[in-house]
């Protein structure tokens, strides 16, 4: 089948790859030239382990091309992916239009881009209102696919899901879409067909979950550290529960991530904004502003808000271990608390360190190192944001030889309070017992 997919995100990119993989002829067109041009080095805007290496070899056999302009991406598909940015709706708007005015044969499109919810029905309206306008009368099928895959994972997340949900408000395009997606559902009959309202809103709904889950027990981690609990055996004990899980409990210094944040924060004032008295989502969000600033607060306290002239290094920047992203990051907030109260910050991550140096500039109070214990010289206390897997584990005695006030505040609770009060160290988690246990 020849496909077309618009956009250069992980999601395009990801669906261009697989799609590819299984035998189609697919052709991306990003949404502008500068994107085309980081295409054609291969330079992708997020990290997805093993992704350049499977785009390379598709773009060697020729069943991948990258699109120079959109009326080649318009004669080329049979099928048209829309996978854009969350803020490309006039873009896509526009891109429709002109395929609806270009295409000689049946439209179908797949909108796999996170719009607010109403958006396929509304692009398939606007591909008919403007055939109807030119007098064409080309069948138009415009389908919702909810994307679902996770930066460090996407690969695995298309080529083996656990659904396929797919939005659909007449019969046109099922059929197509089926057979481009089949090569994806022979473990199980993955299929779960509603309207393209609902399956947009199921998207926004399941990230609300998460994010309900997530700050339910932040909430429970403060209230445990009031009960002097620990809250690492109580996430164990409703873990347990099956109608629950142990996804999406651990407590932490905060969630952040662009798609993920912002699909809660469209979600909260879209429910706000039609139910009336409805503060759930609202709450949530707030409660998960105030947790990245858990860590600041507690070094507030600890030093008795005596921070002026003290210096910190910080372990992670990026929202979560394997990117290099920092939006909407815990790291963000923490950063400008401490400057703000003149501490000084030394941050090692190993990813999303030019990130931070693009965001905030050249400045004095911030100094980005080479390595973990490079970021612990002159440091008064070590604050851990990421839990990326090289801090687990690290040379402790060389932390206490470089970090002689052996204070650490772990915003991921990856050390073990018992553990570290036998070696010494003034350990400070997130509703973790023995805190403030070595003076």
């Amino acid at each position: 089948m020849r496909v077309s997919v618009y956009g250069s995100g992980l999601t395009a990119l990801v669906t261009a790859w697989a799609l590819a993989d299984v035998g189609n002829e697919v052709l991306v067109r990003p949404a502008d030239e500068e994107s085309l041009a980081d295409l054609c080095r291969l330079e992708l805007a997020f990290d997805e382990p093993g992704l350049t290496e499977r785009l390379e070899k598709q773009l060697a056999v020729g069943r991948l091309q990258w699109a120079e302009s959109d009326s080649q991406a318009f004669c080329h598909g049979e099928l048209h992916c829309l996978a854009l940015e969350a803020d490309g709706l006039s873009l896509a708007e526009t891109l429709l239009s002109q395929l609806a005015l270009t295409a000689t044969t049946p439209i179908t499109v797949i909108n796999q881009t996170t719009f607010p919810v109403g958006t396929t029905e509304r692009l398939q309206q606007l591909m008919r209102q403007a055939q109807a306008e030119h007098n064409l009368n080309q069948d138009v099928a415009c389908l919702s696919l909810p994307s679902f895959l996770q930066e460090g994972a996407a690969i695995q997340g298309f080529t083996r899901p656990s659904r396929i949900l797919l939005g659909i408000d007449n019969g046109s395009g099922l059929e197509l879409a089926r057979e481009l997606l089949r090569p994806f559902n022979r473990n199980h009959e993955q299929w779960l067909l509603m309207s393209t309202r609902e399956a947009e809103f199921s998207k926004y709904a399941i990230n609300g979950m998460l994010a309900t889950k997530l700050s339910f027990m932040n909430e429970m981690a403060n209230l445990a550290d009031q009960l002097q609990v620990d809250i690492e055996q109580v996430r164990k004990g409703v873990g347990s529960d099956s109608r629950i899980g142990y996804d999406y409990i651990y407590p932490g210094c905060g969630f952040g991530g662009l798609s993920f944040s912002e699909d809660v924060m469209q979600l909260a004032e879209t429910v706000e904004s039609c139910v009336e008295d409805s503060k759930l989502l609202s709450a949530v969000l707030e409660t998960n502003r105030q947790q990245k600033e858990l860590l600041f607060r507690k070094l507030w306290q600890y030093w008795q808000a005596d921070l002026g002239g003290k210096t910190v290094a910080l372990w992670g920047a990026a929202f979560k271990p394997g990117t290099d992203r920092i939006d909407n990051a815990p790291s963000l907030e923490l950063m400008q608390a401490l400057w703000a109260q003149g501490v000084k910050v030394r941050l090692y991550d190993p990813k999303a360190m030019p990130r931070v140096e693009q965001r905030f500039g050249t400045r004095s109070d911030l100094r980005c190192c080479d390595d973990l214990y490079q970021a612990l010289e002159g440091a008064d206390a070590l604050l851990i944001v990421t839990e990326w897997k090289e801090f687990w584990s690290p040379d402790f005695e060389r932390v206490a030889q470089l970090m002689p006030s052996r204070l650490i505040l772990d915003g991921r609770n990856i050390y073990d309070p018992a553990y570290m009060k036998s070696l010494s160290f003034n350990y400070i988690g997130i509703g973790r017992s023995s805190e403030f246990s070595v003076q």
